[in-house]
């Protein structure tokens, strides 16, 4: 042992758990055999399976030990994970395309009756909520709904610009019916909330939302928190004064630019 440069400890230590060792080998070899045949048994069956079949013959070997022997053995089956789309990066504030720019959003609310999805649609230039919808469930039919919502609300005060629309990568925004409905009143543009010029701003009324609706007026319910929308509307683009406009109310800047425009 001092020749190869080791302490005479594990020699002699290996030697004394030879009549040990032996058992315990033979015991090892023999279970990686019952693994191999059963799992030849039933080549369609996992690790998961395959203990369970195993633990009814009365072998005592747990489920974490068969999925390594299997994958000692060349057996187990390969892992298929879920297929995701590539991530699109985000668009900087200085490559925006002209336009009038939107922002849209979804918020998952967990109330008395379950899940509640809210989305909402602001316009950047003057702060004003331009359309909520509230759903059970997170589709892209409702995203587009609100967008359109909110294009109509632009529309009947005369603005007619093409929209640079916002949203973050989420599966609603992105979809093919979503980003149909984006080619046909502008262009879509992916934020995050953290640059320049992104996603903060419908975030804060996300928060307001949140906060003075359903929090204030301890909705329970989807129903409720429908019936809310119209007044929440009314008192964030009509009375809730912003010091970022001014200490002037979405809707005050919203008409001054309105007319501006037409």
């Amino acid at each position: 042992m001092r020749v190869v440069g080791m302490p005479y400890w594990r020699l002699r230590d290996y030697q004394r758990a030879a009549t040990r060792r032996q058992p315990r080998e033979q015991g090892q070899q023999a279970l990686q055999h019952v693994v191999h045949q059963a799992a030849l048994a039933q080549p369609t069956s996992g690790y998961r399976r395959l203990y369970h079949v195993l633990k009814a013959r009365g072998w005592g070997i747990g489920r974490e030990r068969v999925r390594r022997l299997l994958a000692m053995l060349g057996l187990a089956h390969e892992h298929r994970g879920k297929k995701r789309r590539a991530t699109l990066a985000a668009t900087a504030m200085a490559e925006f395309p002209p336009g009038r720019r939107v922002q849209i959003d979804a918020t998952r609310l967990m109330r008395g009756d379950g899940v509640t999805w809210v989305y909402v649609v602001e316009d950047v230039a003057s702060r004003a909520c331009l359309a909520v919808r509230v759903g059970r469930r997170f589709s892209q039919e409702r995203a587009a709904h609100a967008l359109l919502g909110g294009h109509r609300a632009l529309q009947q005060r005369g603005i007619t610009t093409a929209l640079v629309i916002q949203s973050d990568g989420g599966s609603a925004c992105t979809s093919a019916h979503v980003q149909r409905c984006c080619q046909a009143i502008g262009s879509w543009v992916r934020s995050r909330v953290n640059q320049v010029g992104g996603m903060g701003l419908v975030e804060r009324l996300n928060r307001t939302f949140t906060y003075d609706v359903v929090f204030r007026h301890e909705v329970t319910t989807a129903l409720d928190l429908k019936a809310l929308v119209p007044r929440f509307q009314d008192w964030y683009n009509q009375e809730r004064l912003h010091s970022s406009l001014g200490y002037q109310t979405p809707w005050q800047w919203f008409l001054a630019d309105a007319a501006i425009l037409t």
